[in-house]
């Protein structure tokens, strides 16, 4: 692709052909309002879909009658979306550094944590590209303060089809070199304006149509690079189970009209009826006339009355319904977390037993880290530029920090079983004490928690001549 510099030189004042090249959609196909409708529970993207049902029509002319069919929807792609997000990037968030850059890397973290708030923004990063294929972060600076003290800031936003178009643009080696976004917004007359901006490492050109063309403005990217961290996956997260979907909710769908025909039982009547009860009354019986044989014998006849009623489903849609609800769920590694299958799971069940019940789910986890993972070191790549631009002075020691974020899966550890094996590798002599306080889930402060021992283990060896375990003298 020729790159942003390039169309410029190339096609000159000629805005609209510059943005029509910036415009294009890395998959022809995308679907996105489409992906949006069936997450929140719309079924008309096949024809097999279950909302593209036809109601019936009984009778003819004037006693034509149109009964309306179930459309039963279950809500699959919700919870495979919300199951995978939870696995992806669900746990706990830890910043970590490997330089000795104390106060840079307490910034960062400040910055990332509290200012940024990037734990919920990840999440609702992954989830939109989850649902809709494709999203972006966009991080820009701010200003705070009074004129007189300018304090600079950074500040992110998620751009997803809500927010407007955007486009990532790619140079000959796959690298995104521009970032293109559009969107409508009001000048001051309350007329729609056009806006385009787009974002190089260099700087932010904006493109706004009012009326007529196109006019641009340009200004320099404080950053140094594309403030924008930009995701996609080739379809939406369900999409491999979509024709088990439509066959379990059609399938559901064709058993509520059966049910509602037929789970009302009906009476059979055989023979002349002389009264039927009333629906009010109490203690109802059927009573039938009573006829003397012709054949002069002396014995009566009379009617009878049954029910009939239909006992059960055949098994054979009792399976098939099993078959695509399981299917459903492992074809998209997906744990049923119902609660009929979760209340037999027992108390004393290890820590490693319960992960293997999730592993397929983990393993997917760790696929989809592939995209993600790549993106979120983007994200620190972009907010350490950041950072460096309004503190300077941090700049050299957060590029040197090694600043690494990662997400822990949500399964709950198993707090005993964990320090029973810190416990047992202190003993046996194979783990330091400060990698033991590093690892324990319940030191906060891992330095306060070190001294705090140490100082325990001084005191007793003043007490009884022990040898301090761990001491650095």
């Amino acid at each position: 692709m020729p790159s942003f510099k390039d169309l410029l030189a190339k096609h000159g004042k000629d805005y609209d052909k510059i943005i029509s090249e910036l415009t294009k959609d890395t998959i022809d196909d995308r679907k996105t309002e489409e992906y949006i409708d069936e997450y929140k529970g719309k079924r008309e993207r096949r024809s097999k879909s279950v909302g593209k049902r036809e109601n019936k029509i009984i009778g003819e002319g004037t006693d034509k009658k149109i009964v309306e069919v179930a459309k039963l929807v279950f809500n699959f792609p919700k919870k495979i979306v919300r199951t995978a997000v939870a696995f992806c990037v669900g746990g706990d968030m830890v910043v970590s550094s490997g330089g000795d850059a104390d106060d840079a890397f307490n910034l960062f973290k400040t910055t990332w944590e509290k200012k940024l708030k990037m734990k919920n923004n990840i999440k609702k990063f992954v989830r939109t590209v989850m649902i809709e294929t494709k999203a972006a972060l966009l991080f820009y600076p701010i200003t705070e303060g009074e004129e007189d003290d300018k304090v600079m800031g950074l500040r992110v936003s998620l751009l997803d089809s809500e927010s407007g178009e955007f486009y990532p643009h790619f140079d000959k080696y796959k690298d995104m070199d521009a970032f293109t976004r559009r969107y409508k917004t009001k000048n001051e007359d309350d007329k729609d304006v056009t806006v385009v901006e787009v974002y190089t490492a260099e700087q932010i050109t904006t493109f706004t149509k009012e009326s007529g063309d196109y006019q641009m403005t340009a200004k320099k990217n404080l950053f140094g690079k594309i403030p924008v961290v930009y995701a996609e996956q080739s379809q939406p997260e369900w999409e491999d189970i979509v024709t088990l979907m439509d066959a379990f909710e059609m399938r559901l769908s064709r058993l509520a009209d059966s049910n509602d025909y037929f789970a009302e039982p009906l009476l059979k009547l055989f023979g002349e009826v002389e009264s039927l009860p009333g629906k009010d009354k109490v203690g109802k019986m059927v009573k039938f006339k009573m006829e003397k044989n012709l054949s002069g014998d002396g014995k009566v006849s009379h009617g009878d009355a049954e029910y009939l009623t239909w006992d059960q489903m055949p098994d054979s849609t009792k399976l098939e319904l099993e078959q695509l609800w399981n299917g459903i769920f492992s074809m998209t590694s997906t744990p049923d977390l119902s609660f009929d299958n979760v209340k037999g799971i027992g108390a004393n069940l290890s820590g490693i037993a319960l992960k293997m019940m999730f592993l397929d789910a983990l393993l997917k986890a760790q696929e989809n880290q592939e995209t993600f993972g790549e993106a979120i070191q983007r994200m620190v790549s972009v907010v350490i530029a950041g950072i460096g631009y309004w503190e300077s002075k941090y700049k050299k020691d957060l590029e040197e920090a090694d600043i690494e974020v990662k997400h822990n899966d949500p399964i709950p550890d198993d707090l005993k079983e964990w320090l029973e094996s810190l416990g047992q590798a202190k003993a046996d002599g194979v783990m330091s004490l400060e990698t033991i306080i590093d690892n324990n889930p319940l030191a906060k402060d891992k330095k306060k928690e070190l001294e705090s021992i140490r100082k325990e283990q001084q005191s007793n060896a003043s007490r009884e001549g022990d040898t301090i375990i761990g001491s650095q003298e």
